[in-house]
């Protein structure tokens, strides 16, 4: 993945010297199998300047803040959540620790695999940890999708597909598959449409998952708007608690948006110039820095994002809006009250 380095020796250099830089040599050749196009380094980074350092250093630094948010979320919020979502937010936060820490060892140990003096096992680390937090990261999005069909009770999918152990099956077997993709084509360069296959499988199921927070999203506004008309009332715990959940359906939308987004143009890297078919072994230093930028930014915000839905919600003020609501209708009343709890027990 870096460009081979280029003798700076006399042509009656010791013949220490000359195996040395062989050596080198050989084991950059032995990095520029690997499928996918990266820049030539030393010239990107010279050309970059300043905004390298700071794309890998503060990248780096907020994914490991994010770590320990998601380490401090589960300490604050052990005692708060029922037994079943306390299940799901805990898997959740393990999952989002993961990958935070995944990309910030990248970044800070080898980032994008740039250094000419790394080892093949550091490499191979890199790659495969890389390669897991984005599984993670996909997954963590679907658990949090979960979480807000089963506390809304809203249904959207195959029933088989709206479990957490069916979640957790998928994204482990994820994770064995991409390591064993990278780890083969490491010793198989041909076999890079192991590689691609992964990829693409991720995006499409990434976008899915954003196209369902929309739809949930919407499902729980209608049943909100149905509820406004139905009941009418100057309780200010009620009215607190309806702007507690247009909150909610603002931040389902936005999650959407930048969910498709964020795959949309994890795809287009896989299938377009950046990906394992393009045939070049360089790419374009500037297009490729604004991919990588874009999408660190976009999967730092979808990270906020499944934080701001699973636990920026205020308490219930009362028990006054349970006597209020019961008044509804069977069904409107099972939508607002599941709702309620799902603020409750995200607290």
């Amino acid at each position: 993945m870096s460009q081979s380095w280029k003798s700076t020796g006399s042509p009656q250099a010791e013949p220490e010297h000359i195996a040395s830089v062989a050596n080198d040599s050989a084991f950059n050749r032995a990095k520029q199998t690997w499928p996918e196009p990266s820049p030539e380094w030393t010239a990107a980074i010279e050309e970059w300047g300043w905004m390298w350092f700071a794309h890998i250093y503060g990248f780096g630094s907020l994914f490991a803040l994010m770590v320990l948010y998601a380490f401090f979320s589960l300490y604050r919020f052990r005692k708060t959540f029922f037994a079943k979502q306390k299940v799901h937010v805990r898997v959740m936060n393990y999952v989002l620790m993961t990958a935070g820490f995944g990309r910030s060892l990248a970044l800070f140990w080898d980032p994008y695999v740039s250094s000419e003096s790394s080892s093949a096992i550091q490499t191979l680390v890199v790659l495969i940890s890389w390669g897991i937090a984005t599984a993670c990261m996909t997954s963590a999005f679907s658990i949090m999708l979960l979480i807000f069909l089963e506390t809304t009770k809203t249904k959207l999918g195959p029933p088989k597909l709206r479990n957490l152990p069916f979640l957790v099956s998928v994204t482990l077997v994820n994770v064995v598959y991409l390591t064993m993709s990278d780890l083969v084509v490491w010793f198989y360069p041909k076999a890079k449409v192991m590689i691609f296959i992964c990829q693409v499988i991720f995006a499409i199921w990434g976008i899915a998952i954003s196209v369902g927070y929309f739809v949930a999203g919407s499902r729980m506004w209608r049943n909100l708007r149905a509820t406004l008309q139905a009941h009418t009332s100057n309780d200010q715990c009620f009215l607190r608690d309806l702007r507690k959940l247009r909150r909610l359906f603002l931040f389902m939308s936005v999650a959407s948006f930048f969910g498709v987004c964020n795959f949309t143009v994890s795809l287009y890297v896989s299938v377009g110039e950046f990906g394992v078919f393009t045939g070049k072994s360089y790419a374009k230093s500037w297009p490729w820095f604004a991919i990588q930028t874009t999408l660190r930014i976009m999967e730092l915000l979808l990270s906020a994002l499944i934080f701001l839905i699973a636990v920026d919600n205020p308490r219930n003020c009362n028990r006054q809006k349970s006597t209020s609501l019961s008044k509804l209708t069977t069904v409107r009343k099972s939508t607002i009250e599941s709702a309620n709890e799902f603020q409750t027990t995200a607290m």
